[in-house]
């Protein structure tokens, strides 16, 4: 029976039965073990539950199966929704250092291009993709620190659109859902080193197998010793080990424990008019320049966390799914950047730079389970694979915060002034200045779901999902309630074969977010609320490759928009909305080459004025086009070698930053290489291998004045690694 939230493969034995196994190897010992050895190596995820089937002695073929979009099993091109998967070996060698980076050849996906200490902000057709792990939701929303560490995870999904039915807190972009490394029955693991630029150094291991019959264990752990682009820390210690007991064929319970330590930097922001970006007659400052205080800026993490996996098979057609998650955080943040005042400037020459601080001490606590029961039954041609779950999500942060303004006093009578002014041409660092916590906040909220879906396939062409949901939402800001709040969603879908490998299909699907905390004043934000049609066609012209092609139609109420006059501060109100097109391309030959290639086009707007746009005008930080294009060849050679080799460019159009500057469109190519003898691994990757130099985000300030985020310049890493 399929699992939630991890990998199953199926495969053929000698004698024609199944065993369950990671990868079921063909007689060609070298070609299967490379295709373990490149599988192994990777720093971040497995496409999707897959199925693998022998054609022959000498070739498996895998086709692709999600758990994202349904919870259920479901192949790809029986989802009547766009989704797509990404596997271990492409993550690898793409060049993947953070979980943004999972992503940047999926179609409609659009990441910051940026490295933000702070976390991963993802967009998915123009909005906020809600990250999940194992199917539960990480963080209710925006939180500081603990970010994810891709080598933790084995595969990574994206569903596109509102998936509020099964998810409950899932926002109008969409849902990203990785899946834990967990202990399995087969034994084997790996263990590398890396160096790279950035002064980065790191080694991790990841070894696992079966104790007993019935009991299997796993560690994975990584240590990284490294620097941002702006020479702040970016330092990792993670420890992930699980056990999974599995007493009969029908029952599985897997413990999996987090333990995640980071030291690391805040971003850096350059001034606008100084920027290669414009014609100003003074030099440019440089491209990597930083306004902070390295001693004093800089996020230490510590996160923890414990999850329980539960599934059991009742007989045939009945199984019980749980997962349950406890989270604890505590976050160190502080900040020194540069002021957003209407003059920035401390002297008439425009070289000495004013600027602010930031100080936020956070302790987080996240509890949350999903449990389910599926039911399948067959009545005449029809065939129904019914689900009814119920999930509960509880959340509490504790938050002392502090600021320094020249035009904003919160709360009145601040103690603390700004930190002196930087030189953008000779920045001296290691100023003195006061600062403390000023502001204690206490936020709470809970949310219970009721959710029900049936899965209906005619003839064994044509698949229907249909699905409900009810919520019920509360929260509690300093102890005075900001919502308590009842929704329905529902969603609805269809996909058929009309012929040979061709699906057309259509979906509508809804989404409720209820949003913690509120803005810089204290006002509560409410639930956004989503909707999306979506209409589209599948083609599977063989084993290994899916095409789609998707038009979408996507509208949110309750937006939250940057400030424009507060970089720390966020406004509500409104209605939003995005339409466009998606084509997806993905063509995986095992052991010999891969494809990817996507375009996207999309319109995301505002549909009413809101807080900080007008109607009509375009959504902060989507570009309007996006295009990529991906290419990999394995070639076995004589004795024990192997060699691969991939390359790949990706476009990302034009960004609208907040007060209207327009950020130019950038075209990246990436690069890998790897040789294999053996147990032995040496790779070389790089990530923008031009090392072109652009800006993620600039934000307008004033009609002479505007802040710019260097995007991440050439990311090189050399690795080496044994497998076993």
């Amino acid at each position: 029976m399929p699992e939630t939230g991890r990998l199953r493969t199926k495969a053929t034995d000698d004698n024609g039965g199944l065993t369950n196994m990671s990868y079921h190897l063909p007689a060609r010992a070298m070609r299967a073990h490379w295709t373990a050895a490149l599988l192994a190596t990777t720093a971040a995820v497995v496409p999707c539950v897959a199925q693998a089937q022998v054609q022959d002695a000498n070739e498996i073929i895998v086709t692709g199966r999600a758990i994202t979009a349904t919870k259920t099993d479901t192949p790809l091109v029986e989802i009547p929704q766009s989704i797509s998967v990404v596997t271990e070996e492409e993550m690898r060698d793409r060049t993947v250092v953070d979980f943004q980076d999972i992503y940047r050849y999926s179609a409609g996906v659009q990441t910051t291009g940026s490295i933000d200490s702070r976390g991963d902000f993802i967009l998915t057709r123009g909005f906020d993709a809600a990250q999940y792990l194992d199917g539960l939701k990480r963080m209710p929303d925006f939180i500081y620190g603990a970010r994810l560490e891709p080598f933790s995870l084995e595969r990574a999904e994206v569903l596109r659109g509102p998936s509020s039915v099964l998810y409950g807190a899932g926002g109008s972009g969409g849902v990203l859902n990785g899946a834990s490394k967990m202990a399995k029955f087969d034994f084997g693991g790996q263990a590398g080193f890396a160096v790279g630029t950035d002064s980065r150094l790191q080694a991790q291991f990841d070894v696992g197998g079966p104790l007993s019959d019935v009991v299997a264990v796993r560690m994975v752990a990584l240590w990284r010793d490294g620097e941002t682009q702006w020479g702040t820390p970016d330092d990792r210690v993670l420890l992930s080990p699980s056990i999974t007991f599995r007493p009969t064929q029908n029952t599985e319970l897997t413990l999996l424990g987090l333990y995640q330590k980071d030291k690391q930097g805040s971003l850096g922001y350059a001034p606008l008019f100084k920027t290669f970006l414009e014609n100003d007659p003074s030099p440019d400052v440089a491209f990597n320049f930083y306004q902070g205080e390295p001693g004093f800026n800089g996020m230490d993490t510590e996160y923890m966390s414990g999850t329980i996996l539960l599934s059991h098979d009742f007989s045939e057609a009945l199984t019980f799914r749980s997962a349950t998650r406890w989270s604890d955080m505590d976050t160190d943040y502080k900040e020194v950047y540069s002021n957003y005042t209407a003059n920035p400037w401390a002297d008439a020459a425009e070289t000495m730079l004013k600027r602010e601080f930031y100080v936020n001490y956070e302790k987080s606590r996240v509890f949350n389970t999903d449990n389910n029961m599926q039911f399948d039954i067959a009545t005449g041609a029809i065939s129904h694979t019914f689900l009814f779950g119920v999930n509960y999500h509880k959340f509490r942060q504790q938050k002392d915060e502090g600021y320094s303004y020249d035009n904003i006093i919160f709360p009145p009578g601040l103690p603390f002034g700004s930190p002196p002014p930087i030189n953008i041409y000779d920045p001296q660092y290691g100023a003195d200045f006061d600062f403390g916590p000023f502001v204690f906040t206490n936020f709470r909220s809970s949310q219970l779901g009721f959710y029900a879906q049936d899965q209906l396939k005619f003839f064994d062409r044509i698949n229907v999902v249909l699905g409900v949901r009810r919520d019920e939402a509360k929260s509690y800001f300093n102890g005075v309630k900001q919502y308590d709040e009842v929704a329905w969603t529902f969603r609805g879908g269809v996909i058929g074969e009309v012929a040979a490998g061709i699906s057309p299909f259509f979906n509508y699907a809804e989404s409720f977010l209820p949003t913690p905390g509120g803005d810089f004043f204290g006002n509560p934000f409410a639930p956004r609320e989503g909707r999306q049609y979506e209409g589209g066609v599948k083609w599977e012209p063989m084993r290994g490759a899916l095409i789609s092609a998707a038009y979408f139609d996507i509208k949110e109420s309750n937006y939250v928009s940057p400030d424009p006059d507060n970089i720390q501060n966020f406004l509500q109100g409104g209605e939003v909305g995005s339409t466009g097109f998606e084509f997806e391309a993905t063509i995986r030959k095992q052991d010999d080459y891969e494809l990817t290639a996507s375009y996207t086009y999309i319109d995301a707007k505002a549909l009413t004025n809101t807080s900080t746009l007008a109607e009509g005008d375009r959504l902060l930080g989507q570009p309007k086009k996006l295009a990529s294009v991906w290419a990999s060849k394995t070639f076995l050679m004589e004795g024990d070698w192997m060699f691969r080799a991939g390359g790949g460019v990706r476009y990302v159009g034009n960004v609208k930053g907040t007060g209207g500057y327009i950020v130019p469109s950038v075209t990246l190519v990436d690069a890998m290489a790897s040789v294999g003898m053996g147990p032995w691994l040496l790779s070389v990757n790089a990530a923008n291998v031009l090392d072109k130099k652009y800006y993620a985000s600039c934000s307008l300030l004033g009609v002479e004045h505007g802040l710019c985020t260097a995007a991440k310049d050439r990311t090189l890493l050399a690795s080496i690694s044994y497998n076993f």
